[in-house]
């Protein structure tokens, strides 16, 4: 059995091919998440920079691998816990919400599932419960790693220029003529005759948007080399 709650309704539950074709992406959580003592992270409302939506991540986990979501092009559109899983072993009833089902740029629909750290597959039977159900509702079982490292960082940081502002036509263009070569983000900002600051967050801004492009394995620094892409 699966639950899943549609916009602004009840929860519903089902057989696990009722589910094919519902956008689940498009729907929030089966119910809030609670924070919990020893929980590894806060629970965070996350609104999408493509989409008039707002991802609810139960942990900071989810939220790292939200960011890397919403920055992909190649993802169209997700959500955090938006389906549970129920099942039974023994005599005892398990639940357990796979950590984001989301839908490609072709259309596809993944569940993905964050594999617990050092480990190279889900607690228990929760993989071949999932496969079970993603056979029946015509979607991918992906298994992810959480995010890490300095790509994280990063992003986290360009997630903070993630939503774009008006009127900045003639500034973009002036930007994208300086950063024809790989140039320094201060140094470029310099040479297109834009103040340091409102230029620093403008490249920030197009860095997010891929019409400048870094090197995700370095440090995202003011003197970080960028191009247009």
């Amino acid at each position: 059995m699966v639950l899943y709650r549609e916009p602004y309704g009840a929860v519903r539950s089902c057989g696990a091919a009722r589910l094919r074709g519902v956008e689940l992406e498009e729907f929030g959580p089966v119910s809030e998440p609670v924070p919990y003592r020893g929980r590894k992270g806060i629970i965070t409302y996350w609104p999408v920079a493509t989409r008039e939506q707002t991802v609810v991540c139960g942990s900071l986990r989810q939220w790292r691998l939200a960011v890397e979501l919403d920055f992909e092009p190649a993802w169209a559109a997700f959500s955090a816990g938006p389906v549970e899983l129920v099942w039974r072993e023994g005599s005892r009833v398990r639940r357990w919400r796979p950590d984001f089902v989301a839908r490609t740029a072709g259309g596809e629909r993944q569940v993905l599932a964050l594999l617990p750290p050092g480990r190279e597959s889900l607690p228990g039977r929760r993989l071949p419960v999932l496969q079970v159900v993603a056979q029946a509702a015509g979607w991918r079982v992906r298994l992810v790693r959480e995010p890490s490292g300095v790509r994280v960082r990063n992003l986290g940081w360009l997630a903070n220029y993630r939503f774009p502002e008006g009127g900045e036509d003639g500034r973009t263009r002036a930007l994208l003529r300086a950063f024809r070569e790989p140039t320094g983000l201060r140094a470029g900002v310099a040479v297109s005759g834009l103040p340091e600051l409102p230029g620093l967050d403008l490249a920030y801004r197009m860095l997010w948007q891929r019409e400048l492009l870094f090197d995700f394995a370095q440090p995202l620094l003011p003197d970080a080399l960028a191009w247009t892409a």
